[in-house]
């Protein structure tokens, strides 16, 4: 997917005269160091060149900082890899000198050193801190302009998806939902965008977490390509759309009333002191995305629940960068269910203030549309919501080959809509339904929260420590959401529900899933990513899952080819995961062109 980054520093270095593979390089303190780590990296037969990422990214660093005259140094270091090809790797450094910005850093070379354990000391003039450039439009999410991306098929990403094992063990609607789905990736949008949709329509149901009360409703935004197949997301409202027709059916009947009324009022005669008849309050459960910030407010004061659903992307980004939009501070409250006020403008000047509101959010669009909605990693939304990032799909899928049913999807998705209106009738007349996590589920959120929130640390400093403690309340939020459903399976509501294991183990999955994702669209809009923090670092580790999982325990090179092309990834790929994966003790070579899993 084409979302874009923040480069590197652009190097003010003068390029050198060229040089052939081999040969003495021009005498400078940066290319006798450079020198030096090439001698370090040959001792200790370290390969830095193994993912495809990390290979583009010394040849702009070499291409920056010495132009023509750094291709030597290129070949001296992708020789380290056990598939290098001269002629490979000759026109790789060309299409890096052609493309090079000058935004990749010498300084790249030695953190992906020292990422191997490879490391030289830095001289005591060495800059102390590296300068981010501003984001430049036509920029890749790897530092890798766009038109090499385009020309190299493994620059697209791939992110992981859920894991098959969740779908027979989901409760009944979200299992009839997602078996309806054809290819693994339909599966998760769906899955995902179900769970969320729902959860704007569990009223009673809420758990206690840090005191506080948390209620089910959670924040997704599903970003991809056109033509990735977002589209499927749509069906997801249909499963709460008969709850939003009753609403506004209402609504719309009490404003024919209140027309009459009104017009009644108008025709009075002198004495008959009518009243003005009250306007009825707003009755909906979907608001639309392109309304303005005070009739949205207003919505959430007479409704206290709401659902925002949009797969639209320029509506959302449109309304919110409109003077009128400015969804920004209700949705960073509603997420937390923070009060917040507004003026209502008009004869009376009303203050409203909104107790408790609550508010689901499933919103979709292209990467850019979600670069123009949060713009850099500092923008409060960016830790409430949870992204699932799409690819579009690489094969023609047959469009008249039936999804599980004679019937169209739209109908089968209203028949579960219908299923579960019903069941909600039911749980709106208990006043309350806690959610608990058992003791030892405890346990283990705590301990995977403070892994992952020391893991963030490391990577990004406090920047990230706000999303990590969100992602926790996303957490609690979809076990909520799947052990309601549980009780629409049992048929039985109780006022005190506990998580099953299975549910608590399902959402653990999922969240850790998302995570990756949330991963990758932080990295994407922070301005201030360290050097050796990039954004091909996630796609990295979850491409080398994919493509590992892929391989059989026992495989060879013709394995490897079938791997690359039902991945969509290169050989070339395929082969330095798997060098990777030796370096990693994860896989051994056990004669040449052979390889089994460890």
């Amino acid at each position: 997917m084409d979302l874009l980054n923040e480069g590197d520093k652009p190097s003010q270095q003068p390029q050198q005269p060229a040089r052939t593979a081999g040969s003495p390089a021009p005498v400078t303190d940066t290319a006798t160091r450079v020198e030096a780590l090439i001698a370090a990296l040959r001792a200790a037969g370290v390969d830095i060149t193994a993912d495809y990422n990390d290979w583009l990214k010394v040849g702009f660093a070499l291409a920056g900082e010495f132009g023509e005259g750094g291709r030597g140094y290129f070949h001296d270091i992708s020789s380290l890899y056990p598939g290098y090809d001269q002629a490979e790797s000759d026109t790789k450094y060309t299409e890096c000198l052609k493309s090079d910005s000058g935004r990749t850093d010498i300084s790249t070379l030695f953190y992906l050193a020292k990422n191997q354990g490879v490391t030289l000391e830095r001289p005591a003039n060495a800059a102390g801190t590296m300068q981010v450039a501003p984001r430049t439009k036509g920029q890749s999410d790897k530092n890798v302009p766009l038109s090499l991306s385009e020309d190299d098929p493994e620059e697209m990403p791939i992110l992981p998806l859920f894991p098959a094992s969740i779908y027979p063990a989901l409760p009944g609607l979200l299992k009839d939902v997602t078996d309806l789905m054809h290819t693994e990736q339909e599966k998760s949008l769906v899955l995902i965008g179900s769970i969320v949709t729902l959860s704007s329509a569990m009223v009673p149901v809420m758990t206690i977490y840090f005191g506080k009360t948390i209620y089910p409703n959670m924040y997704l935004f599903v970003p991809g390509p056109a033509g990735a197949g977002k589209g499927k997301l749509d069906f997801c409202f249909r499963l709460v759309k008969p709850i939003h027709k009753e609403k506004l059916d209402r609504w719309n009947t009490a404003k024919d009333e209140y027309k009459k009324e009104y017009a009644r009022y108008k025709r009075q005669k002198k004495g008959e002191n009518i009243d003005p008849p009250e306007k009825p309050p707003i009755q909906l459960l979907r608001v639309p995305a392109n309304s303005s910030s005070t009739s949205f407010q207003q919505a959430m004061a007479e409704n206290g629940n709401l659902l925002m659903f949009e797969t639209e992307g320029d509506t959302v980004v449109n309304a919110f960068s409109s003077d009128y939009g400015d969804y920004s501070d209700a949705f960073r409250k509603a997420f937390a269910h923070e009060s917040f006020g507004y003026l209502r403008r008009g004869d009376d000047g009303e203050e409203r203030e909104i107790d408790n509101p609550r508010l689901a959010t499933v919103l979709s669009g292209t990467p850019e549309q979600v670069k123009s909605l949060i713009r850099d990693s500092e923008n409060g939304l960016l830790s409430r919501f949870m992204f699932f990032c799409i690819n579009a799909t690489p094969e023609w899928l047959d469009g008249f080959d039936s999804y599980g049913s004679d019937e169209p999807l739209e109908e089968t998705f209203d028949a579960l809509g219908a299923r579960f209106t019903a069941f909600t009738k039911l749980l709106e007349e208990k006043p309350k339904v806690i959610f608990r996590l058992s003791l030892p589920q405890t346990g283990k959120f705590n301990e995977f929260f403070t892994a992952e929130k020391d893991r963030m640390q490391e990577l990004n400093g406090d920047r990230y420590s706000a999303s990590t403690h969100r992602l926790a309340w996303c957490f609690l939020r979809i076990a909520m959401v799947l052990t309601t459903l549980r009780l629409m399976d049992a048929g039985t509501i109780k006022e005190s529900v506990e998580c099953s294991d299975a549910d608590f183990d399902m959402t653990m999955e999922i969240i850790r899933v998302i995570s990756e994702h949330n991963d990758y669209i932080f990295n994407v809009l922070d301005r201030e990513r360290p050097e050796g923090i990039a954004v091909a670092d996630s796609y990295s580790s979850a491409t080398r899952k994919t493509i590992l999982a892929a391989l059989p325990g026992y495989f060879k090179t013709d394995d490897m080819k079938t791997v690359a092309k039902n991945v969509g990834k290169s050989l070339r790929t395929v082969r330095r995961q798997v060098a990777r994966a030796i370096q990693a003790g994860e896989i051994q070579q056990v004669k040449h062109g052979e390889y089994k899993k460890l």
